[in-house]
């Protein structure tokens, strides 16, 4: 019996590891298309720590509508020699946030500013900065919603509540195959042990054959989760 349990705990914690390389690589991806190659090294740091700390990571960094400036936000590496992770977020966020007091109106800043605090854990500052976003947007894409939900996830200590599953069908309506809601779903059903929910969830990801899923690890996850059926 205790060589049973020991073999489902680990058949546990290989899915967990798992599914936070998927989210790493979702992280890794986005940055990659959206900041400039010298400031590519950073996120990968960044990704290491969150996927440390956060068995889901954040799933709301698919494939963003919502671009920010990059060229304006990003700063050069050398700028941040020398600087812990959380001293280089903090940077961003300030850059960012000097950004909006030129334009409080830009949708853009609020959701660059959202996925900054999500880095940094501050998951209340990230619900009011993807809110405004989602104010200011006039036709609100999928991508801004589920970043919404993913941070009052998180706030909420990792339980999907009635209103972050009213977003997260939002996103889903319009966007059937909305990567980062799919993400963050799946997830949630594997760690509630709905493996069948979760396994048909990340089927519909690869079915989709989105950019940034990473189908060997999503593979591997679905069948370590039939194992624990």
């Amino acid at each position: 019996m205790l060589e049973q349990g020991s073999s489902i705990g680990l058949e546990i914690w290989a899915t967990i590891i798992t599914v936070v390389i998927v989210i790493a690589a979702i992280i890794i991806g986005w940055h990659v298309r959206n900041h400039s190659s010298e400031s590519r090294k950073v996120p990968i740091l960044i990704c290491l720590c969150l996927a440390s700390v956060s068995m889901v990571g954040y799933a709301f960094l698919g494939t963003p509508n919502f671009t920010y400036k990059a060229n304006t936000l990003v700063h050069p590496i050398d700028e941040f020699s020398g600087l812990s992770t959380d001293e280089v977020n903090q940077q961003r966020i300030k850059a960012i946030q000097a950004k909006i007091i030129e334009d409080k109106q830009d949708g853009e800043l609020w959701y660059a500013l959202g996925n900054a605090y999500m880095y940094t854990n501050a998951f209340e500052e990230a619900v009011i900065s993807f809110d405004y976003a989602r104010r200011l947007s006039i036709d609100p894409q999928a991508n801004i919603y589920s970043a919404l939900a993913t941070a009052l996830y998180y706030k909420n200590g990792q339980r999907i509540t009635a209103d972050i599953q009213q977003l997260l069908d939002r996103a889903l309506v319009l966007d059937t195959n909305n990567f980062p809601a799919l993400t963050l779903l799946g997830s949630e059903y594997f760690m509630s042990a709905r493996y069948q929910k979760a396994i048909d969830t990340w089927v519909q990801i690869l079915d989709s054959e989105h950019p940034d899923a990473d189908r060997v690890a999503l593979i591997t996850a679905i069948n370590r989760a039939k194992k624990m059926m």
